[in-house]
């Protein structure tokens, strides 16, 4: 081969896509300009294409690596220093237009690896190089874009699924008789996760198997720094020795406030907004123009990962950023501007969680727990009563979107840090009981509870506590009894939802009661759950009022009725994150399946229940109304299919994720990708019908009463779908119709 690759000192392992995309590019761009952060691999994968791209280039590939250099000055004689190798006709003083006359029209291929601290002059010199060079493609790394005419700029990214395999090629590197198996390989992943899957740093841990086990290098890693210090197998490439010193370059490479906005956004925890990061970052010498100017900045630096709305900093990139905030003295100023701000945004979070934007705080909320956990820390250990108050008001996650293990380790912590009995208290307090009752643990639950009623201002709170306590411990007539109360009452303190005003979640509750006990008024009390959570968009709310009307369903023998229900509370709990609604979900439909014939099915369903429940601490198949039908379901399910065959089934649902037991109990779904409720169905046969989106709305309104956010929530869903897929689905039922 002719040039001056040198030979890789270990094998190459993965990143088979980007190695293809980036040959297709240089097929048809003349520059191509790899981007990433500190050893996410550039520097090998280019050498890499360049390598598997010989052949096209009979005039050589030649590899001028230029980290080395500091003057933009000394670029064009190292670069000749590479093209004239052996030649006595080399130039004393040589210049762009001389290196363009050497390449001539020749066929080669140029690799400038480490362009990050030379960017406008290594711009110059490949365009006078391209210019002139017809033949001529040029392949650069660094860490930000040259900005060069006619620049295909490629984002490397950590590795994911070949970073396990990377680190067990290096350590057998390291040690010989290594062997990634079933015992050690989660915690390798686990590694290879907290490494963020960088190559640098992987590299540098497998190197450390000599002296320390896999767990014990997991162990260290807050200490990253010291640990990854340097690569004794020899795998790393100059500068990069040291995943510190890696980081500090890219450090050095920013400007001053540049480097003051990284050292201030490492107070986040694995991600934020843009809006947030002006919110926290903001202050002396930065304004908030200046921080969204400067997130900009860092994205193209490879220092910030930017993933859709979100920002993110790796974990060592952080690391790093943190140990420059505490000597810059603004590590307390800046985590107390953070706390506040995630304070805030639970705040907020929490007032309109039973409107319409309902699904999107669950996502948002899920998104952001690292960020409030930390600021949950610092609060207990800077003002225990807002730890408290945080906590509180983060219900809606910990109780909806199932959070439940975190819900009940922040609340305890919280509780436990701060004594005073403050109105936060008794709403912490209250959370708690929730959050217990969720776990079905009844003790712990009533304890929670009676110490919330015994605080200020605690009727409603309190109320309320004691009802879904009476609801865990399976005496639906008292909690029936007791939701009752909690909806007649108008004074108080407490949310809205709780006095009545918008109490979709309390009748739902209420509801589920009365259904499970066989009360005369659970249908009533249900339907107008479901059409007060439409009316406000409270999809939790509904989700509940669904699993209601199923269990009523069942209990009256109507199974269609039934499985209906379920189906629709399962969707709505896998899109908020409700793990507890998700787990009773599971437990009714093996019920259905069990009726059905279908042991097999109904036996996985009852496996997964136990399996997620024992990895969550949720012991559905224990508590009062739950366990005696779970018991009579497996010995019909066992009857159906056979000991070893129910036995088999029930392992293979107690190995399943949360995932999969959601594609069990809800089944393929219809061919034509539409999966619609009743009403959903009659809006899609409208739209089949030619109705446009406006006329839909108002016919919807004339017809059925029916509110604005309603019909807003029917359309959201329903334009997920093509109109195509709508009227194929609505030809398939009419023709059933007939």
């Amino acid at each position: 081969m002719i040039g001056n690759l040198p030979a890789e000192p270990a094998g190459f392992v993965g990143r088979a896509d980007e190695r293809e995309h980036v040959a297709a590019l240089l097929g048809r761009a003349r520059l191509v300009t790899l981007t990433g952060a500190a050893g996410v691999g550039k520097s090998r994968l280019a050498r890499r294409v360049a390598a598997d791209a010989h052949r096209r280039f009979p005039d050589g590939v030649w590899l001028v690596e230029l980290s080395s250099i500091g003057d933009p000055r000394d670029l064009v004689p190292l670069v000749a220093e590479t093209l004239y190798t052996g030649d006595g006709d080399a130039p004393d003083d040589p210049d762009a237009a001389a290196l363009a006359a050497r390449i001539g029209g020749r066929r080669m291929l140029l690799v400038l690896d480490t362009c990050e601290h030379l960017p406008a002059a290594c711009a110059e010199l490949v365009g006078s190089l391209l210019e002139g060079c017809p033949g001529l493609r040029v392949l650069t790394t660094g860490r930000e874009p040259l900005d060069a005419p006619g620049e295909h700029v490629v984002s490397v990214l950590p590795l994911v699924g070949d970073a396990v395999t990377l680190f067990a090629e290096r350590a057998v590197a390291t040690v010989p008789d290594f062997v990634l198996d079933a015992a050690n390989r989660p915690q390798v992943v686990r590694l290879c996760e907290e490494l963020d899957g960088i190559p640098l740093a992987i590299e540098l841990a497998a190197a450390r198997l000599r002296a320390l086990s896999v767990q014990d290098i997991s162990a260290r890693l807050p200490d990253r720094f010291r640990l990854l210090s340097r690569a004794e197998t020899g795998t790393g490439e100059g500068r990069h020795r040291t995943l510190r010193t890696a980081i500090g370059w890219s450090h050095e490479l920013c400007e001053p406030r540049e480097r003051l906005l990284w050292a201030r956004l490492s107070v986040f925890s694995h991600g934020f907004e843009r809006e947030t990061a002006e919110e926290v970052c903001a202050g002396d010498t930065l304004s908030r123009g200046d921080v969204f100017a400067l997130l900009a900045r860092l994205v193209e630096k490879s220092v910030l990962l930017r993933e859709g709305d979100r920002y993110r900093l790796l974990h060592a990139v952080r690391d790093y950023g943190a140990e420059r905030l505490r000597e810059l003295g603004e590590e307390e100023v800046t985590r107390d501007r953070h706390r506040d701000a995630y304070l805030r945004l639970a705040r907020r979070a929490e007032a309109e969680w039973t409107g319409p934007a309902q699904l999107d705080w669950a996502r948002r909320m899920a998104e952001e727990l690292p960020n409030f956990l930390a600021a949950l820390d610092h609060s207990l250990a800077r003002d225990p009563r807002i730890a408290v108050e945080l906590a509180g008001t983060l219900w809606p996650l910990w109780i909806a979107c199932g959070r439940h293990r975190e819900g009940r380790r922040c609340l305890d912590r919280a509780l436990a840090a701060s004594g005073r009995p403050t109105p936060h208290r008794v709403k912490a307090l209250w959370a708690a009981a929730w959050v217990e009752a969720r776990h079905f643990d009844v003790r712990r639950a009533r304890t929670r509870m009676e110490e919330c009623r015994r605080g200020p201002g605690a009727d409603v709170w309190g109320a309320h506590a004691a009802a879904v306590v009476a609801l865990a411990a399976g005496d639906d007539e008292d909690a029936a009894r007791r939701f009752d109360g909690v909806l007649a009452a108008r004074g108080g303190a407490g949310p809205a939802w709780l006095l009545g005003r918008s109490p979709a979640c309390v009748l739902s509750q209420a509801g589920l009661a009365l259904a499970r006990s066989g009360g005369g008024r659970a249908r009533d009390v249900l339907d107008d759950a479901m059409w007060r959570s439409a009316l406000t968009g409270d999809r939790w709310s509904r989700s509940v009022a669904h699993h209601g009307l199923a269990v009523l369903a069942w209990e009256n023998g109507d199974p269609a009725a039934a499985a209906e229900h379920n189906r629709e509370a399962l969707r709505l709990c896998r899109d908020l994150g409700d793990l507890a609604g998700a787990l009773a979900g599971f437990e009714v439909q093996a019920w259905l399946s069990a009726a059905a014939g279908r042991g097999g099915l109904a036996a996985t369903l009852l496996g997964a229940v136990e399996g997620l429940g024992a990895s969550t601490g949720i012991r559905l198949e224990e508590a009062p109304y739950w366990g005696a039908r779970h018991s009579t379901c497996a010995e019909i399910a066992r009857g159906l299919v056979g000991g070893p065959s129910f036995r088999t089934a029930l392992a293979e649902g107690a190995a399943l994720d949360l995932g999969a037991a959601y594609r069990r109990a809800l089944g393929d779904p219809p061919k034509e990708g539409v999966c619609l409720t009743p009403r959903e169905s009659q809006v899609a046969e409208l739209i089949a019908d030619g109705l446009s989106n406006r006329e839909l709305a108002e016919r919807l309104m004339i017809a059925e009463r029916t509110a604005d956010t309603h019909v807003e929530n029917i359309l959201a869903k329903l334009r997920m779908s093509s109109r195509v897929q709508i009227a194929a689905w609505v030809a398939v039922r009419r023709s059933a119709r007939r």
